[in-house]
């Protein structure tokens, strides 16, 4: 959480109930706050200790180093199984460089065989507190409410970090290097390639954990390289390389391969040049954690799940960050990178969103847990009630799982990951955006949600209607399927993300673009119908052919047919042809090249994800307009939008299937 200018200072307690919010995502194996003030100037270092003893040597190499130490005191006090906590002021600050150089020898110094000590924070801005628990366990140890009145950033995190034993608050999060903290959540699996760069410029010790090398990697390319903050998230997201327009940019992702980061990731972390507070967030390029960041007047925000956010700000401006992207802002500036295309379109206030009266039997969920909601929703069901209102919603998982019998349940608030799982009979209707993986295997029933969507949204669904009126996030539909007459339907109002319809063996999707009229963002992202055996997707208007399917980079394809054209295989009109072309694909090189080269070049798309689509721009015919009707007009009238859809039949759509139509078998004599 970010303050902006002119904002009130955010308090411990605010950073606290955010991530309170989550506890069950962590363990009692870690947790802990950082934060970020412009206005501290002294440089203050923390170590744990083991013992007195161990302190008193650690102070002593570091003054050897650095000067003399102005001991602060002992935060935390040892027990004899976890360390002690420490914290002292330079007296003379000798600079980053030679703070960073000391800090390393020290620590590596105190490593083996056993850890002694550890130096965990040493910057003039930055400051860490962190332990093993969960998060109150944290914040009541290091009396946080009492000790601190506010920052300009916090950071806060629950569970050990991946590739530690975390039964030390080393191990623990955040991680800090210089002016850098840093959360993580995920698994880095560039981290061997990660240290292995960090050691080439000068970093002698390492904790064990993937979630530390971010910080250093972070403090390295923005102090020691003095690269823009821009450019320092933009090599560590790592995005697909056709993303990197700019040839400057590409030079730089080459000459720091080694810090970019691989593997299913999200970070957010803050930072202080000295003269603003920024706040970055960043995406891996398949988006496989979860993230959702937004603003109000005041702040800006990010978390691992909306109702983080609305727990500190009910009316806040939320949304997802694209795959491979970033989002960084700054005090001064508020939100500079979005990590979204034309953020105008995308997203809408939370006012918006109608709040209707409750109907039936009111249930006010705001002290009750998942079980004891459905509870409830079954006990009422045996009953014969037929609506439920749930008030106060904040983010309780599972809701609807394990409940039967027919029972309309109205959801005001933000419902948590996992809603409507397993669905059969029950017609959920949410007045707000709901988070991950609604509607997974569901069989029957509906999902009606008058906000946006977040990640994963119908998962494996194989029965029932979801509509939603906002927009959706990554791998929406993937895995869908129909059995014994069921068809499942799930029609998007606004934009999807990536990786629409993976995998998909059955079912409709639709995706209307309302909103998005005019405008040069695609309704859709890149990979839809990816693997797609079955089903059918309908996305209203042009999608550029680069966004369906898994095709391999344009610029391979271009150079195996440069290859054949040299070696006076193609005629060169036809290789001039083809590299006029915008998309590369099988429908493409067919038209251009004979059958025999086309076997030569398909050798190109073999790979598992891939698989023949047809992808046809079209106006509907008199079956799909009979099958759809029905359903875009209960969009219509669920919500307000009667006016909108009633033309959308007549108007052209893309329209993605698997294709009949079998690929060329591969020469498998050739080599290279």
């Amino acid at each position: 959480m970010l303050r902006k200018r002119g904002a009130p200072p955010i308090s411990p307690r605010i950073a606290f109930t955010a991530i309170e919010c989550v506890r069950y995502r962590g363990s009692r194996f870690g947790a802990g706050f950082g934060l970020v003030n412009l206005q501290t100037g002294v440089r203050r270092m923390k170590a744990f200790a083991v013992s007195e003893q161990a302190e008193r040597e650690l102070r002593r190499e570091l003054s050897m180093r650095l000067g003399e130490l102005e001991p602060l005191g002992c935060e935390v006090a040892g027990d004899g199984l976890t360390p002690g906590s420490y914290v002292y002021a330079l007296r003379q600050d000798p600079g980053d460089e030679a703070v960073r150089r000391a800090v390393q020898e020290v620590n590596r110094k105190f490593f083996r065989p056993s850890i002694r000590a550890h130096v965990y924070a040493w910057g003039r801005h930055v400051d860490v507190f962190k332990g093993v628990g969960y998060p109150a366990d944290v914040y009541q140890l290091y009396d946080l409410e009492r000790r601190l009145r506010g920052a300009d950033l916090w950071v806060s995190h629950t569970r050990q970090p991946t590739n530690s034993p975390g039964r030390l608050p080393i191990w623990s999060h955040p991680f800090s290097s210089g002016e850098w903290v840093a959360v993580h959540n995920g698994d880095v699996s560039s981290f061997g390639a990660n240290m292995s760069f960090l050691e080439s410029v000068g970093f002698l010790n390492f904790v064990g954990t993937d979630s530390e090398v971010i910080a250093f990697l972070l403090d390295h390319l923005t102090s020691v390289e003095r690269l823009p903050l821009e450019e320092a998230c933009r090599i560590l997201v790592n995005p697909f390389e056709d993303y990197v327009q700019d040839g400057r940019s590409q030079g730089r992702s080459v000459v720091f391969r080694g810090a970019r980061l691989d593997g299913p990731f999200t970070v957010v972390a803050g930072y202080s040049d000295g003269k603003d507070v920024y706040m970055v967030v960043l995406a891996d390029r398949f988006k496989f954690r979860p993230v959702v960041v937004g603003e109000d007047e005041n702040y800006v925000y990010a978390a691992s799940e909306e109702v983080q956010i609305r727990a500190v700000s009910p009316d806040a401006r939320v949304w997802t960050l694209e795959p491979g992207s970033f989002m960084l802002a700054s005090s001064s500036r508020g939100v500079i990178i979005a990590g979204r295309k034309r953020l105008d379109l995308f997203v809408r206030p939370q006012l918006s969103i109608p709040r209707p009266e409750p109907v039936g039997h009111v249930i006010d969920a705001s002290e009750l847990g998942y079980q004891q909601i459905n509870r409830l929703l079954r006990e009422l069901s045996q009953r014969g009630v037929s609506d439920v209102s749930l008030l106060n919603v904040r983010g309780q998982r599972y809701i609807g799982v394990g409940v039967e019998g027919h029972i309309r349940v109205r959801i005001y608030g933000t419902p948590g990951n996992c809603l409507a799982n397993l669905n059969d009979s029950i017609d959920f209707e949410v007045f707000g955006s709901v988070q991950d993986d609604v509607g997974d295997v569901m069989h029957g029933g509906s999902v009606v949600v008058h906000g946006d969507a977040r990640d994963v949204l119908g998962q494996a669904l194989q029965g029932g209607e979801i509509l939603v009126k906002g927009n959706a996030g990554n791998r929406c539909g993937i895995q869908m399927r129909e059995y014994e007459g069921r068809r499942p339907y799930l029609v998007v109002g606004g934009r999807v993300d990536d990786y629409l319809g993976e995998y998909m063996a059955g079912g409709v999707i639709v995706v209307l673009g309302l909103g998005y009229e005019g405008s040069d963002v695609p309704v859709v992202g890149r990979f839809a119908g990816t693997g797609m055996v079955g089903g059918r997707i309908y996305v209203r208007g042009t999608v550029p052919r680069s966004h369906i399917g898994y095709l391999p980079p344009r610029r391979d394809v271009l150079q195996y047919l440069r290859g054949l054209w040299l070696d006076g295989e193609l005629d060169g009109r036809a290789f001039e042809s083809l590299a006029a072309c915008e998309h590369l694909d099988p429908e493409t090189l067919s038209r251009h090249l004979p059958p025999d080269l086309l076997r030569r070049v398909m050798k190109l798309f073999e790979h598992k994800y891939f698989r023949r689509l047809l992808v046809e721009e079209r106006h509907l015919n008199e079956a799909e307009v009979h099958e759809l009707g029905p359903v875009l007009r209960a969009f219509g009238e669920k919500f307000s939008l009667e006016r909108e859809v009633k033309g959308l039949l007549d108007e052209k759509f893309t329209v993605i299937h698997p294709s009949t139509a079998q690929a060329p078998k591969p020469v498998v004599s050739e080599e290279g």
